[in-house]
């Protein structure tokens, strides 16, 4: 079959159902939604067999309580109404899916699996975020990457990792922002001076605990800081000078990303790390631990203050040097702001309709 980029059947696989912001499935409904218009018929199959697992249900209630978060979510992201959603709960999945030409693997767990023994495509891709080794041994994550797809990476770090065991180099596509909605609204000497924004998640990885020492002694030297977060989690119970959205919308990260001078990251790893790139492009000021998936876009000194991973007083010392430097407060920001404009979608999918047509 000749692929011409126009007017094909593309499915995106997920391992389930995301009920608030995930920077992977974010990534996948953006080029979902692109390949929609570039006329492609475009499915996503969420692979639903743990949803209410923990539950003692029929499964035509597990089914029709799947097909409805389905049709209700994602209420986070704007994606394409022309866009199929199909659960594997159904028995009819594969036929309302129809014949593939392009099929993509997105998680080590389930999706690989999925794509490889279930689903029939004339090409298969495996779109690789991350070193995904939280659920899953490291020998069954790097037999993932020999499956024989043709692996798609977002990082330069990862290349060097799945080309060390798959058969054939991956294609690497780094990460994209929408470079339209992620922009600088308010200029950083007119944003409240002692503001922070960061992202809240419960996993071990993403250096929370290392976060809140760094707030925790800030707010000693600052009473007057304060401090946004967003995250898909239920609040937890913060101090007063805390402000947390759940479930946050696009727009309203754009506009806690507008709203503070610095955005904290505390990351120990991390495959790429979007909000930090978001928040740069919005104009805030990066303080960031040097984990190697921020050196995708953050050059320390330049567009953002980079220390090693776990060190406190250095993230501190950071915070402090925009805090009370207005000249570097600015040459970060603007640094920042030019700099993100080279991770534009336009060329991502230029690289993903190249590897679709190889």
């Amino acid at each position: 079959m000749e692929f011409e980029g126009f007017n094909m059947n593309i499915c995106f696989v997920l391992p389930g159902i995301a009920r608030g912001p995930v920077g992977g499935y974010k990534v996948v409904y953006e080029y979902a939604n692109r390949l929609v218009k570039e006329n492609n018929n475009v499915s996503i199959l969420y692979l639903n067999q743990d949803f209410l697992k923990n539950y003692n249900v029929p499964f035509f209630l597990k089914k029709m309580g799947a097909r409805f978060l389905m049709w209700l979510e994602p209420t986070w992201f704007k994606l394409d109404h022309r866009i199929k959603k199909v659960s594997n709960l159904d028995k009819k999945y594969k036929k309302q899916l129809g014949r593939l030409d392009v099929c993509f693997a997105t998680s080590a767990e389930k999706t690989v699996y999925e794509v490889d023994k279930n689903l029939s495509a004339n090409k298969k891709f495996y779109l690789i975020q991350d070193y995904e080794n939280w659920n899953i041994d490291n020998t069954k994550l790097i037999n993932t990457y020999k499956v024989g797809f043709k692996n798609i990476v977002i990082a330069k770090w990862l290349k060097k990792v799945v080309d060390k065991y798959s058969k054939d180099e991956s294609i690497l596509i780094p990460n994209a922002i929408d470079t339209h909605l992620y922009t600088r609204k308010v200029p950083i000497q007119k944003r409240r001076n002692h503001t922070i924004a960061l992202l809240y998640h419960e996993a071990p990885h993403k250096g929370l605990k290392n976060a809140f020492q760094v707030l925790k002694r800030l707010k000693q030297q600052y009473p007057d800081l304060e401090v946004t977060m967003f995250g898909k989690f239920p609040k937890p119970d913060f101090p007063n000078w805390i402000t947390y959205y759940r479930n946050a919308s696009q727009e309203k990260t754009v506009e806690i990303y507008n709203s503070v001078k610095v955005f904290l990251c505390s990351t120990i790893e991390e495959g790429f790390g979007l909000t930090g790139i978001e928040a740069m492009a919005c104009g805030a000021c990066l303080v960031s631990t040097n984990y190697k998936g921020v050196q995708e876009y953050a050059v320390d000194r330049y567009n953002a203050l980079l220390s090693s991973v776990g060190d406190i007083e250095a993230q501190v010392n950071n915070v402090k040097l925009i805090f009370e430097n207005p000249d570097i407060q600015e040459e970060l920001s603007s640094n920042g702001v030019s700099y993100t404009k080279n991770f534009t979608w336009t060329e991502a999918m230029k690289k993903l309709n190249d590897a679709i047509e190889e």
